[in-house]
This record gives structure tokens, sequence and C-alpha cells, in this order.
């Protein structure tokens, strides 16, 4: 598996390998001792947790046609940022899943803000 760095390296490929395999799964992210991991295909993306400025759920409603009913299919994302832009959205198998990373970041990435920016356009 290649490793890639999100903001900048920090560890080498040997360490990241043996973090990712020991480190706790959550749909397609994987929480190491010091990195937060998600792959994608055969690359593993990574960040280390001191590097997240801000994190956050978004959830955005498909629109659905079963048969002769239609409705809304929600899709539940992770949205991790730092240098003032947006990094990663990472799609999770469901709201409990969601739940359960944004937890677990809570703890591991206790500088980090919750929640999105609004802008100052949006706010008014």
């Amino acid at each position: 598996m290649k490793f890639v760095p999100l903001v900048r390296e920090s560890a080498a490929p040997r360490e990241l390998q043996q973090e990712y395999k020991a480190g706790r799964a959550i749909g397609v992210v994987t929480l190491g001792r010091e990195h937060f991991f998600f792959r994608k295909l055969m690359t593993a993306y990574y960040i280390a947790y001191g590097d997240i400025e801000r994190y956050f759920r978004r959830i955005v409603a498909i629109p659905a046609k079963m048969g002769c009913c239609s409705g809304e299919m929600q899709v539940e994302n992770v949205v991790l940022c730092a240098g003032g832009r947006e990094l990663a959205e990472i799609q999770m198998p469901g709201e409990k899943a969601a739940l359960a990373l944004m937890d677990e970041l809570k703890s591991r990435a206790p500088g980090a803000a919750v929640g999105r920016l609004i802008p100052q356009e949006e706010s008014k």
C-alpha cells in the first residue's frame, strides 16, 4: 500500500505501515496512534492528529427513485480541514460510523475545532 501525506510527511513508510496495521478501523478510516488514515483503492492518505485544524460531518441528500416511489438517500461524510481549507471529504458507511469517528477525533485531536466554519456572507 502506498502512503500519501495530506499536509506534510511526518513519518517513515515502515512506521506508517505498522501504525496503520495496528490502528482501529471505522469504514475506510483507520485511526492510528499518531495519524489519521483513510484509504482509496491501494492508497492510504494520512495526516497527523496535530495537523487537523477542523473537522465536521457533512450529510448529502441524494434523490432516489425506487419503483413507483421517490425519496432521498442520505450519505454521511466526515470532512477534515487544515491550512484554512478542506483537505478531504471521507464517505462513511452510515450515521453510526460517522458519529463514532467524531467521538474518537475529540480525544485524539483535542486542538481541532469541531463544526463547519460559516463564511460571513452566509451568516447575515
